[in-house]
């Protein structure tokens, strides 16, 4: 899930958060600048570098806060807010705040609290000390935070993209699901009608609950395996309608997964691939076996049937559109997500899918459709 993006900039907050902190950033400078120039006078010299050290802290950190409030929000911000142009130009006026900011403490430490601090040349290179280390340090650490906060920004449009894309992505499934498999069926209905008006009836049935289980799961990234499931076997009932003995489903599932959250709509366009292509153009038919595993941490599922095989460059990038689209989701998860496919002429097909195994609340489980399988369950 993409993260929120966080609060507003307050310039109040900004200010009152500089009233404390600068006093303590002083603290150190006063110690090392104290000890620098301690020539006998004891606490004196530490009270006195505290005090000019306070004068470089409000100073510098003032005219930080005045770029943080009132340049950096004016910054051209064309169509690439992030660009690196942008952000060297935000870090340049934070340095130049920085050292402007330094010359001004320099000046009112000269004219208040120590005459002559600017005034030979040991003054100056006191003077020269004080501006560098604190032009360096704050306009240093003002010019981090800004890439830092860029690179969560950066970080945060990546997680929108992605959440985007599994939307698009199960959408786009929904969409192929719908026409070419919607037609198909109510042809079968159709002929169903007359011979078979009971079978005509359970098809009807089917075919609603599949439509609905696909608008439902398109509004969520993942769904129960159980509920996964049971819309895969209602999707071959339906092309057991079409295909009859020809469609031959072998089933190994371990028990005790049907709670795990898996990505929405992962396994009926593996399974379409199957029925596409080792069973529809083969007058003997094919089998589809679907297993599914546990292995420690990890869940793996496996679509396999004993057609013809694909051909390498197939294998390699995914055949069709549901395959290609089940591979992007799972490269954009992450490992351990992972699809492999293993495919030759002599033992067709196997799909092998790697997931991580999540907690049930991880994720919004999508309604479950009743469990029919089209030939009763078979396990190998």
């Amino acid at each position: 899930m993409a993260q929120n993006p966080g609060p507003p900039y307050n310039p109040v907050k900004g200010l009152l958060t500089l009233a404390w902190r600068q006093a303590l950033w002083a603290i150190p400078f006063a110690l090392f600048f104290g000890l620098l120039s301690d020539s006998g006078h004891g606490l004196e010299v530490y009270v006195t570098s505290f005090k000019a050290s306070l004068v470089f802290s409000y100073a510098i950190g003032v005219a930080l806060w005045v770029v943080k409030t009132f340049v950096e929000p004016r910054m051209p911000a064309r169509q690439h807010d992030l660009s690196p142009t942008r952000s060297l130009r935000i870090g340049g006026a934070y340095i130049v705040a920085a050292l402007v900011g330094s010359y001004v403490a320099a000046f009112i430490v000269h004219v208040a609290l120590v005459p002559g601090f600017a005034g030979n040349a040991r003054a100056m290179v006191m003077s020269g000390l004080f501006t560098l280390i604190f032009s360096v340090l704050f306009g240093g650490i003002n010019f981090a935070m800004v890439f830092y906060h860029q690179a969560v920004d950066r970080a945060r449009a990546v997680e929108t993209m992605r959440a985007e894309l599994a939307h698009a992505e199960l959408r786009a499934l929904r969409a192929q699901i719908n026409p070419h498999f919607l037609f198909n069926t109510l042809n079968s209905i159709a002929a169903l009608i007359r011979i078979d008006p009971n079978a005509a009836e359970v098809t009807t049935t089917r075919l609603a609950e599949v439509f609905r289980y696909t608008l439902r799961a398109s509004d969520s990234t993942h769904a129960r395996l159980g509920d996964e499931l049971a819309f895969v076997r209602e999707y071959l009932g339906i092309e057991h309608t079409r295909f009859g003995d020809r469609l031959r489903v072998v089933e190994s599932i371990e028990a005790g997964l049907e709670n795990i959250q898996v990505p929405g709509l992962l396994l009926q366009p593996l399974v379409e691939n199957a029925v596409r292509y080792a069973v529809s153009p083969r007058t003997e038919g094919g089998t589809v076996s679907i297993s599914a595993r546990r292995e420690g941490e990890l869940l793996h599922l496996q679509i396999a049937d004993d057609g013809p095989g694909m051909s390498d460059h197939a294998s390699e990038s995914g055949n069709g559109f549901g395959l290609h689209s089940v591979r992007e989701r799972l490269e954009t998860a992450g490992p351990p997500h992972k699809l492999s496919i293993r495919s030759d002429a002599q033992s067709g097909t196997c799909i092998d899918i790697t997931l991580p195994i999540e907690p049930p609340a991880s994720a919004v489980a999508a309604r479950a459709i009743p469990v029919r399988s089209p030939q009763g369950r078979t396990s190998c």
